[in-house]
């Protein structure tokens, strides 16, 4: 069954199809962030007088069926796909996105292999490289760290790209990796890879820990119980940016700092007050950055329909491949040669027991 947003304009000729592919629970609100981004378009007359409907597949963070949903939506005559959410699943989707000549414009994916498919993919979200070097740099010059741990997810190629990213970037800059511990996904303890931390001689500075699901807040909680007394900072990336990231891990959580795509409350452009005002208005929170790449994603394609003087799939892929200085939620630049997105950053902390913004990375 399509969801309601699927019938929310009538289905003719004059009609221009954006297929959407989304995880709806976790991280859920890119589909918030791709609606808005649609009714303000067609709000101001849609695509030369012609309004757009967002065609919403659910893909469950299953890679086969976003591949499947890419299939579906390409058949009922979509001109572009925004989405999916997460890497593995933009790998497959995309291979089918190039394979018909549809141009796709990732959300959250961070892994710089997803533009792998073909010059019809491109990507919203900084990669994993950009963000791992960002924290290390942020790890040595500001809180004058040297030593760290790092903490894995297994079997994850987010937290494992991450983590390497990390590693490298840390140690050419002279800091010391003192040990590296892993953990499965669905896990609730982690004594045996928290004492191993503890146990390292001196005591390592920081703590990397490339979470993604729900389980690295309670790796932080457990690390600070009496049991374990582990005093060093936690650091992490993009996937610490969960709406119940506090309500998990707690006072534990307090002084940690991670790397994000958005802040609704950090330093912010004309047009992302104006992504914030909108959001807020229409779903009566404050967006998160889930939703800022689900905004920007659909807006760039937007965007780029808008330029073109035929409009059809490859035609829009260039226009997208052309995108420069973009303001939005987020800022990008410019595409490089690999269609990864060259864009802002911002770094959060948790404060009296909330996420705040902390710092702002240009591009």
């Amino acid at each position: 069954m399509l969801p309601p947003a699927d019938s929310d304009i009538l289905d003719d000729k004059e009609t221009i199809k954006i297929g959407f592919i989304y995880s709806p629970s976790d991280p859920g609100t890119t589909r918030n962030g791709a609606e808005l981004a649609v009714a303000l378009a067609n709000e101001a007359d849609g695509i030369n007088g012609r309004p757009i409907q967002l065609l919403i597949r659910e893909s469950m963070r299953e890679p086969l069926l976003s591949a499947q949903h890419a299939e579906e939506l390409i058949a009922a005559g979509v001109l572009a796909i925004v989405g999916p959410d997460y890497s593995d699943e933009a790998l497959e989707a995309g291979l089918v996105a190039q394979r018909h000549g549809i141009p796709m414009v990732t959300t959250y994916p961070t892994n710089p292999k997803v533009p792998e498919s073909g010059n019809y993919i491109f990507m919203t979200a900084f990669i994993d490289s950009y963000q791992a070097r960002i924290m290390a740099n942020f790890a040595i010059q500001e809180l004058e760290a040297m030593t760290a741990a790092v903490l894995t997810e297994t079997g994850d190629s987010h937290s494992e790209g991450l983590s390497t990213f990390f590693i490298d970037d840390f140690t050419a800059q002279g800091g010391t990796i003192a040990v590296q511990q892993f953990y499965e996904s669905g896990a609730t303890d982690f004594t045996q890879q928290l004492l191993a931390i503890a146990a390292v001689e001196p005591v390592v500075d920081i703590i990397f820990l490339a979470g993604l699901g729900s389980e690295f807040p309670l790796v932080v909680k457990q690390a600070r119980s009496d049991d374990i007394g582990i005093s060093a900072t936690f650091l992490g990336g993009d996937g610490w940016d969960r709406p119940d990231l506090v309500e998990i891990g707690g006072m534990a959580l307090e002084g940690s700092f991670f790397a994000n795509s958005f802040s609704s409350d950090g330093q912010l452009t004309e047009a992302a007050r104006r992504f914030v005002d909108a959001y807020t208005e229409k779903y009566g929170i404050a967006p998160d950055g889930p939703a800022a790449l689900g905004y920007d994603a659909t807006t760039i394609l937007i965007e780029a329909m808008h330029t073109t003087t035929d409009l059809t799939p490859a035609a829009i892929r260039d226009q997208i491949e052309a995108t420069q200085d973009y303001s939005g939620a987020t800022v990008l630049s410019h595409y490089d040669e690999n269609r990864h997105a060259v864009k802002s950053l911002v770094i959060n902390t948790i404060k009296d027991g909330r996420v705040q913004f902390h710092q702002f990375i240009s591009p």
